[in-house]
């Protein structure tokens, strides 16, 4: 196993320890991993990832647990980055990116 998936792996365990997987789901590519594991490797599912994991969060989030996040990946090595423009932080490790995207919710 490569030092990104093993990386990958241990973010998603300490979040889920931390209860965090009550209110937010992984989207992106990252979810390649596990659909290839459940469809038995299937020729179909993309080998392929990006550096980034991405995690979706409603909006309004809906959060009922207070989670120190950023205090979670700093334990995992990853520094967060800021855009004062933009207000958008993102969390960096030399294997991987984290990025936290919202979507507003249609009724």
């Amino acid at each position: 196993m490569t030092k990104q998936n093993n990386l990958f792996l241990a973010t998603l365990d300490a979040l889920h320890k931390s209860g965090v997987f009550e209110d937010i789901i992984l989207i992106g590519s990252w979810c390649h991993h596990f659909y290839r594991i459940y469809f038995s490797n299937a020729p179909e599912i993309p080998v392929v990832r990006t550096m980034d994991i991405d995690f979706l969060i409603p909006n309004p989030a809906k959060i009922r647990k207070d989670i120190n996040i950023p205090k979670i990946l700093r334990t995992l090595d990853f520094i967060p980055t800021h855009s004062y423009t933009t207000g958008y932080t993102k969390y960096v490790h030399p294997e991987l990116l984290f990025d936290f995207l919202s979507k507003k919710e249609t009724s």
